[in-house]
């Protein structure tokens, strides 16, 4: 550690400027496409809701329904280090937008070239949904997850977080993708077909065999050599969870159909797709989930830790008790909401998150082997701790 003393803001880490450059010319770049893809997404939803307004209209009610809670849900599992809404938004429009688009071509090509092979429709469509679907639609997607690891490092913080943004990224991706099926579904076979098709793809095979699933699994790769941090072997936790990211969408688009009994649809729909869910894609979201249960404890463990050291005009032991589990946060702040009014809850919500992510910051800087300097000495530190004993004050 370093014993020299810290200038007036404290010691912080300097970025050279090569690295600043490409960094926002990376982030330039991607923001520009992103913008181009969101564009011609918009163009493409014009288009079907010309040609077919009612149809595309109750396709995005039945796609929005079933996803919104999925977000929702995604959101709550993240229940301590909250991530920014405008990266969360970013995440999703990349699904919904860039992912969508780049897939688009490349399937469509696919599919062509594989009907010119075999002559056969069907077997070409079949080709196309086991083949290039899970390879390229998870490339794309992956892709994103990466970008935002390399290029927002201080907002990746753990597993959770990869798993969460590829999830989101994963569930944008299928919001759009659910539209222009259930379009389709509606142009052979009326309303009552998009509700069937909703009922499959958006709550049976909604999150387990959904590409919220996949993706998070890719995230899951990424937050992994997020926490590790050192040894050149962890990088090989990338592809082999992005690997099998693609062996779950390849598994579920290949042999779904086994599932299908005989000519009744009723128990396909009810019955037999919902067993091919738990079968098929089972195992990777309980993978998902007792990932999540593990980075609960961890970071309920991190809180603790690094904030039990803090003066008392940042936070006393109390007010770190109060912090975790979360569930006892979240009972406390409805309590406050109802006994002391909205605003008192607000404040109260803004200086725990805070205190939250000092204890974030100090972990990152403990694990960090680059800063020579104390967190004490910490520029980031010390400004949030500085903040932190006027949110208290104002309590």
């Amino acid at each position: 550690m370093s014993t020299t003393s810290p200038p007036k803001g404290g010691f912080r880490r300097q970025e050279g400027a090569a690295s600043l450059v490409g960094r926002f010319g990376c982030m330039a770049v991607l923001g520009l496409f992103l913008l181009f893809s969101v564009f011609c997404s918009g163009l493409m939803g014009l288009s079907i809701f010309a040609g077919t307004p009612a149809e595309f209209l109750f396709a995005t009610f039945l796609a929005t329904l079933t996803a919104v809670p999925y977000c929702i849900l995604l959101l709550w599992l993240d229940r301590n280090e909250k991530e920014p809404t405008w990266l969360i938004i970013t995440a999703l429009l990349w699904g919904a937008a860039a992912s969508t688009f780049i897939s688009g071509i490349f399937n469509d090509a696919f599919g062509m070239m594989m009907q010119s092979a075999v002559g056969d429709a069907a077997v070409a469509g079949q080709l196309t949904a086991s083949f290039s679907a899970p390879f390229i639609e998870e490339l794309t997607k992956g892709f994103a997850v990466g970008a935002l690891f390399f290029l927002f490092r201080k907002e990746f913080d753990n597993v959770l977080d990869g798993v969460l943004y590829g999830a989101l990224i994963g569930l944008g991706f299928a919001w759009f993708e659910n539209i222009i099926y259930y379009v389709r579904a509606g142009e052979f076979g009326g309303f009552f077909e998009m509700i069937k098709l909703a009922w499959l793809r958006g709550i049976v095979s909604g999150m387990g065999g959904s590409h919220a699933a996949y993706t998070g699994m890719t995230g899951l790769g990424f937050g992994l050599v997020r926490v590790l941090r050192k040894g050149v072997l962890r990088w090989s936790l990338i592809p082999v969870f992005w690997g099998m990211a693609m062996f779950a969408h390849f598994a579920w688009n290949t042999f779904a159909g086994l599932f299908v009994i005989g000519d009744s649809e009723a128990m396909t729909l009810l019955v037999g797709l919902p067993i091919a869910t738990v079968v098929l894609q089972g195992p990777f979201l309980t993978l998902l989930f007792i990932v999540v249960a593990v980075v609960w404890r961890h970071e309920n463990k991190i809180i603790t830790t690094f904030l039990a050291d803090e003066p008392a005009d940042v936070a006393t032991p109390v007010d770190v008790a109060a912090l975790v589990p979360a569930r006892k946060r979240v009972f406390a702040g409805l309590k406050r909401c109802l006994t002391k009014g909205p605003g008192a809850w607000w404040r109260h919500r803004g200086y725990e998150l805070q205190l939250i992510e000092l204890a974030f910051l100090k972990w990152h800087h403990a694990k960090d082997d680059e800063t020579t300097w104390s967190a004490d000495q910490d520029a980031d530190v010390m400004a949030l701790r500085k903040q932190l004993v006027g949110m208290r004050a104002r309590l």
